[in-house]
């Protein structure tokens, strides 16, 4: 197993390579601290592969099996925390005794947790027009996708011929704007996130989780590979933070490279003794 992960894992931290070590040793003296780990991950990009159709991925059956394994681990609890609608999210896992967190954190689910964000809640109509209207004006756009997922909103153009990349940014921007101040505009791996504009992102997110299971900031690790997961990162400043994906310029402490290598780091936190620690 050390091994394993030795040929995935890497690291780095103020310009300089770190060995793997210097990782789990982190994660290690965390957990003689604090005796728990609260384990956040993003979805796409990090549990599985980006697939140029956003309706197509699902867990294989050996990163189901280490999901199921961390999940019955009584010193860790994880969320999955995604862009997707929870239901959605959920429908890919399908695995109890974890906490699902769709919409980008905006709403929540899982060991007895429940919540959805109000300001969010409170938009869910003007979105879905502002996604009728949008879907219509895209409509002659090969390979454009309106995804409306009740909280928030994805438009995809990874199946769109480049050339129409400009067309497309500019009919998202304005459709965004005609509807004034409700919503804003990240961008994201080949897609346009429409969120609402409120104060709610997966950092906030992740503190509330945090706050209602009782964790402290230092035992949490977040792995996320996305734009959104900035925020994240950014907010948890005393956390393991794991940017997922070619190395660049990030809030994270550390790097993986692909899902492959999570799922290897995953392993070894789902078989981790703590009597050994």
């Amino acid at each position: 197993m050390w091994h394993s992960i030795c040929r995935y894992l890497f690291v780095e931290q103020n310009g300089k390579s770190r060995a793997l070590q210097d990782i789990l040793s982190d994660v290690k003296d965390r957990f003689r601290a604090c005796g728990s780990i609260s384990l956040f991950l993003d979805f796409d990009g990090t549990l599985v592969p980006i697939s140029a159709d956003p309706s197509a991925p699902c867990l294989d059956a050996d990163a189901a099996e280490t999901l199921r394994l961390s999940s019955s681990r009584e010193f860790l609890t994880t969320t999955i925390i995604s862009g997707r609608a929870v239901e959605d999210l959920y429908s890919r896992i399908r695995l109890n005794g974890l906490i699902y967190a769709g919409n980008h954190g905006l709403e929540i689910f899982g060991q007895n947790l429940r919540f959805v964000e109000p300001v969010a809640s409170g938009r869910r109509d003007q979105l879905e027009r502002l996604c009728g209207a949008l879907s219509e004006e895209l409509q002659a756009v090969p390979g454009a996708l309106v995804e409306f997922k009740g909280l928030t909103a994805s438009v995809h153009y990874r199946l769109a011929a480049p050339a129409d990349f400009a067309a497309i940014q500019h009919s998202v921007y304005s459709a965004v704007a005609r509807n004034g101040a409700l919503f804003r505009v990240n961008p994201g791996r080949k897609v346009f996130e429409i969120v609402p504009r409120t104060d709610w992102h997966k950092g906030e997110a992740v503190r509330w989780i945090n706050c209602q299971l009782g964790q402290e900031e230092a035992s949490s690790i977040y792995l996320g590979d996305d734009t959104c997961d900035e925020d994240a990162f950014c907010t948890l400043r005393d956390a393991v933070t794991i940017r997922v994906g070619p190395a660049r310029a990030t809030c994270a402490r550390y790097h993986l490279p692909d899902p492959q290598a999570v799922h290897e780091f995953l392993l070894w936190l789902s078989i981790l003794e703590p009597s050994r620690v």
